[in-house]
């Protein structure tokens, strides 16, 4: 008897403490909050991961995204046929690389050295002039701007402006000074025929700086004309209602059909249920897609190792997952008519000013040869939207929308033409205004003018940004 009693108990105690362990497990997932995650992800790869396996065939677009200052800047600007003459140069950028954006959740910090020191310093010598430079007309020039002229902090703030993103446009104005200004067809500006716009943030005034020293490195800061704006889309409300009925009702319908369009697909939800358990968050606290983005890009951008919770580490398909599903519902929304008329509106103020200082030009109303505008990822793709050629991929760090004047003197008379070009490539003949009508890459200037005068408000059945702003749908 004894013996069967032993022999019972052999088998009966291993499937008691197999029915506890579900009992809790299945108690521990009805008890946890709706929005946490409750599949744990695994990956190939090995945990942590670490700066290795970023550099690969599949992650290319890292490559284009981080946009490394130690590469070289490549593009068209300035490269023209015989017999053009270039008069003026409009640069709307976005802003170097920065730190992550702001969070009230602790997870999803990063700490970044935004001091220009040793490793960069040796790297790249370019910046040990600029440091002295900008230390030095910093001192003169403390009460002129509201920030100082270059980010020198041991720990990045919130979104501010690193070294890196230094370089970036130090090097874009390089590479439009040597574009421009080293050739015998235009004589450099001078102070008097610059104009700088920076929006309200530390990073663009940063940027500004930055480019400004790579294309003028002997400029006379004292005496630069720049004008901080309120609005990402550099709307000036001096001339416009920037925030009027219609665009507001527009951004808010592009925003729910976003939503819906980006909610609805598994990918998204296996994107959450990741990052949730990753980082110990609710549904309701999970960043949307372009803030996983910018998370993990911080890390990437900086060659930091991902952030990794036990076992479960951050990897490169959810990077490559959340960047793909980022840009195709980007291309989504694209060929929406109210995302259309959404970026016009946004950016048919800046346009007009942009037209209108090309012709006061050309009619001897002013001198401004060389305009630059230092702004967001958001303005860089409302921007690319409104003229035509935005594809759906994010706008890279430090990247760069350039608006040419020239004009070509014939026998009978003088022609004026424009050229548009995103991060150097020539994208003229993308513009709905233009197709059909370019002659060597170029588009007649009349063109231009004509769509920011009349054309762009033929779809809200108005005749200037005022009526279609207060037009109701």
């Amino acid at each position: 008897m004894k013996s069967i009693t032993r022999i019972h108990w052999k088998l009966v105690l291993p499937l008691v403490l197999l029915a506890g362990t579900v009992i809790l497990v299945f108690f521990s997932l009805w008890t946890k909050d709706p929005g946490m995650i409750s599949v744990p992800h695994r990956s190939n790869e090995s945990c942590p991961v670490t700066p290795d396996h970023y550099h690969g065939d599949d992650m290319k677009f890292v490559t284009s995204y981080c946009n490394s200052p130690f590469q070289p800047v490549t593009g068209e600007e300035g490269n023209v046929p015989p017999g053009y003459k270039l008069m003026s140069v409009h640069v709307v950028i976005r802003h170097g690389d920065r730190a992550p954006m702001p969070n009230k959740n602790p997870a999803f910090k990063l700490n970044l050295n935004c001091k220009i020191t040793g490793e960069i310093l040796n790297k790249a010598p370019v910046m040990r002039d600029y440091v002295a430079t900008m230390k030095q007309n910093g001192a003169k020039l403390q009460s002129k701007f509201q920030f100082g002229l270059f980010p020198d902090n041991v720990n990045c703030q919130t979104a501010q402006l690193t070294s890196l993103g230094t370089l970036q446009h130090i090097n874009n104005g390089a590479f439009l000074k040597q574009r421009y200004n080293d050739k015998s067809t235009w004589t450099p500006p001078d102070a008097g025929e610059i104009l700088v716009f920076s929006t309200a943030r530390s990073r663009t005034f940063h940027s500004a700086m930055a480019f400004l020293y790579g294309y003028l490195p002997k400029f006379d800061f004292s005496a630069l004309k720049l004008k901080t704006e309120a609005d990402d889309m550099f709307c000036s409300t001096e001339q416009f209602e920037c925030l009027c009925p219609r665009m507001l009702r527009l951004r808010a319908a592009i925003v729910r059909k976003y939503k819906a369009v980006v909610d609805a697909t598994k990918l998204k939800q296996d994107i959450d249920r990741q990052i949730g358990e990753l980082f110990h968050v609710g549904q309701t606290e999970i960043l949307p897609l372009k803030g996983i983005m910018d998370f993990a890009m911080a890390h990437i951008c900086h060659n930091k190792t991902l952030p990794r919770n036990g076992e479960i580490c951050m990897d490169t398909k959810l990077v490559k997952d959340t960047v793909n599903l980022l840009h195709e519902s980007e291309k989504t929304i694209l060929h929406m008519a109210d995302y259309q008329k959404l970026s016009r509106l946004q950016m048919l103020p800046l346009l007009i000013k942009i037209a209108g200082r090309m012709q006061e030009l050309l009619a001897g109303l002013n001198k401004v040869k060389f305009v630059l505008y230092s702004g967001h990822d958001t303005t860089v793709r409302a921007l690319a939207t409104a003229l035509g050629f935005f594809d759906g991929v994010w706008p890279p760090y430090a990247s760069r929308i350039v608006f040419e004047l020239y004009s070509k003197t014939t026998n009978e008379a003088s022609l004026f033409y424009v050229r548009f070009l995103y991060n150097g490539k020539n994208v003229t003949h993308y513009a709905t205004f233009c197709m059909g009508y370019t002659v060597d890459g170029f588009c007649p200037l009349s063109h231009f003018v004509q769509f920011v005068q009349s054309d762009a408000f033929t779809d809200f059945k108005a005749t200037s940004y005022h009526e279609a702003c207060k037009t109701s749908f």
